[in-house]
């Protein structure tokens, strides 16, 4: 029977963005540190709010469990002869207080050795409990860790307090000066006033009783409920995001939602930038009618009670009001002047102190585009299209409206561009060009909208890859791996022709820098096929099907998804498979790793009737199916009557051809021939990384 473990970390309000990834650490490691420590529990609960990490173990045995050691002692050469135990192994066993019936021999690495076993007793839990408390919040990593006054710790934020029960029992520890004990903290709005826990199975009443909703889930529930029942009273419906919904949950302890208003002249608005103030600026509920249209209501969040709840109310507000009226002049000011105008002050505006200007970059882009209209075959027509769009998607950078709101970079341009009398397609290509802006965005249905993505994000890289600004860590403050997700997505999803290689040298030379570029495109390779790696991994392919076709390369990226749908898809039939992988494998294992082939077989050479029938199968199949390797049909090859024919032909070659002959020509032309045929197989997936089947 064991006892609950309460430990609560009070701290100064966390950013909503550092509490979900926090508990997820929270449970992994709070479960790693007690199975290395055999501890024994029934089940372990995280919660977070913005002031207290929780971990809540349930029924956590009061003793560790006990554990068996082996105790090397000396080698058996020098301790053990005919049957008989010697001088070494007898002191050995006297050094322990073991019989010398415990002594056994066992075969190690480094040679065979006398061991003996010995039992370690379990300890109380309650003596571990600080170490193991200790390791558990020192582990916990932030997006940005901080020390504060003169303590040597890090943590996300201030520790404030910290509450440590083991079932009613007060556990004693310290961490950046403070000394845990048996109380907790109420909210801000309930003047932070002690509350003593007496013990772990209390203390969730004791957070409900004194308005904190500890559970993040039942926070998010009541939440959306209070804020449903709120707008349905009205007839309307709410339209949130769900990472709004997310952030109020780790904003609040205790939700309370209530309806504001504003003037209805703010509707003239654009939509989209009626909902970025609401949402990201005050974090606030649009709203909608049944026609779907936005009205002049909201409902915000407050953290706290109903108490004073008009003047929470009232207050909101006049804060949406001012924000409004700012964006209102920002807009009519903006309407003034055609988006062409704002064209002069790009040269005002720093891509990156070291890169130019965003007129610098734009006349890049330009020159990227140029190659894309080749590689895409565009007609007259739809490069007129894409170079007015070139030559005018950063210029909402200069207006108010953006430089207050850089989140409505794009989409503003595609309003403006209407506005400003451009063609739809124009206006449409501007609006869409960034996306996806993270993984989960959908990527434009547009050709053009992505040809300029590709451009405007090759630059990006290119500029950032020749200053070596490659993430380290959480780091990534350019947006490195946002901006390589959001080209590996469009290449995957769209699978164009277009190395990302050749695009990269194109930019390279745009540029003109002069450092050493293959070292740089080096590193660039390594971080590109790592955020592949990840990508895929996301996509749940095994981790060895991965690895195989990366190995190959990941440029161009319809090949890496040419090869893995096709892996996919062959394991479906196992004993093909299993086939496959079998002759792939004795194919390369017997090839010398300094072997270089010869670039044509010596027919004369060819011996048996085994090699020569195996080397014209072969040839066949790389006549009949060449087309088909350059398009990614692998597939329609791996599947064929001809490679089924193919394995069984190698295998037979193997059982009757001598392969390593005495007489180097018939040698080399062998391993030639093997050397060929590996390469086939090498061209789906690098065989060699697969898990056996």
């Amino acid at each position: 029977m064991g006892k609950d473990l309460l430990v609560e970390i009070g701290t100064e309000e966390m950013p909503a963005s550092f509490l979900r990834p926090a508990l997820l650490q929270m449970e992994e490691i709070t479960k790693e540190v007690l199975d290395s420590n055999f501890l024994f529990y029934k089940d372990i609960k995280v919660y977070a709010t913005p002031r207290r990490l929780v971990v809540y173990v349930e029924d956590l045995d009061e003793y560790q469990r006990s554990q068996e050691e082996e105790i090397r002692g000396p080698a058996e050469k020098i301790a053990y002869k005919d049957g008989q135990w010697l001088e070494p192994a007898i002191k050995f066993s006297q050094q322990y207080g073991v019989k010398l019936e415990d002594l056994f021999i066992k075969n190690t690495e480094k040679g065979s050795y006398v061991f003996l076993k010995r039992k370690i007793q379990g300890k109380l839990t309650k003596d571990l409990l600080p170490n193991i408390i200790k390791e558990i919040i020192t582990t916990i990593k932030f997006p940005k860790m901080m020390r504060w006054g003169d303590v040597d710790f890090v943590f996300g934020r201030p520790i404030k307090w910290l509450l440590i029960l083991y079932g009613e029992e007060s556990i004693d520890l310290e961490i950046a000066r403070i000394k845990s004990s048996n109380f907790s903290c109420a909210p801000r709005f309930l003047s932070e006033k002690k509350l003593q826990i007496k013990s772990s199975q209390e203390y969730f009443y004791t957070m409900k009783e004194n308005y904190i909703l500890l559970d993040q889930e039942e926070r998010k529930n009541e939440i959306l409920r209070q804020a449903e029942n709120l707008a349905m009273e009205r007839g309307f419906y709410l339209d949130y995001s769900p990472e709004l919904l997310e952030e109020l949950t780790f904003l609040v302890e205790y939700p309370t939602a209530f309806l504001g208003e504003f003037d209805k002249r703010y509707l003239n608005l654009p939509e989209i930038v009626l909902k970025v103030t609401m949402e990201k600026k005050q974090r606030y509920f649009p709203l909608r009618d049944n026609k779907g249209k936005l009205v002049n209501y909201f409902i915000g969040i407050r953290n706290g009670t109903e108490k004073n709840i008009d003047i929470i109310r009232e207050g909101n507000e006049k804060v949406l009001k001012a924000r409004l009226s700012d964006a209102e002049y920002y807009y009519n000011e903006d309407k003034k002047e055609p988006l062409q105008n704002y064209l002069k002050k790009l040269d005002g505006i720093i891509f990156h102190e070291k890169l130019g200007s965003m007129r610098d970059k734009v006349e890049r882009v330009k020159k990227i585009i140029f190659l894309l209209e080749q590689d895409f075959n565009l007609e007259d027509e739809r490069k007129i299209i894409l170079e007015r769009a070139v030559e005018l998607y950063k210029a909402d950078l200069g207006t108010l409206m953006v430089s207050e709101y850089p989140e409505l970079h794009g989409v503003i341009g595609e309003i403006y561009a209407k506005n400003s009398g451009e063609d739809e397609e124009v206006a449409k290509i501007l609006g869409e060009y960034f996306l996806p802006k993270t993984l989960e965005d959908n990527v434009s249905s547009n050709l053009l909208s992505n040809i300029l993505g590709i451009a405007d994000r090759i630059d990006s890289l290119t500029g950032y890859f020749s200053l070596e600004l490659f993430p380290t860590g959480s780091e990534d403050p350019i947006g490195l791996r946002r901006l390589t997700n959001g080209l590996l997505k469009i290449l995957w999803e769209k699978e164009y022709d277009i190395k990302i290689k050749d695009l990269f040298d194109y930019s390279w030379n745009i540029y003109g820098f002069k450092n050493n570029k293959d070292n740089i495109w080096k590193k660039a390779e390594d971080f590109l096929s790592q955020r592949l790696r990840n990508f895929l991994i996301e996509k749940n392919y095994p981790i060895d099907l991965i690895n195989g076709v990366l190995s190959l390369g990941f440029d161009p990226i319809w090949k890496v998804k040419k090869r893995l749908e096709t892996l996919v898809e062959l394991q479906k039939d196992n004993e093909l498979y299993s086939k496959l992988y079998t002759s792939a494998n004795r194919l390369v294992r017997i090839i010398p790793s300094n072997f270089v082939p010869l670039e044509s077989l010596k027919e004369e050479y060819l011996i048996t009737d085994e090699e020569k029938k195996l080397y014209y199968k072969f040839l066949n199949i790389k006549d009949k199916y060449a087309e088909d390797l350059k398009e990614g049909n692998y597939l329609k090859i791996f599947k064929s009557e001809e490679i089924l024919d193919l394995v069984e032909n190698i295998n037979v070659f193997f059982d009757k051809v001598l392969v390593m002959s005495p007489k180097k020509e018939e040698r080399d032309n062998r391993l030639s021939l093997i050397s060929y045929l590996k390469n086939l197989f090498w061209e789906l997936v690098d065989w060699s990384k697969i898990v056996k089947v």
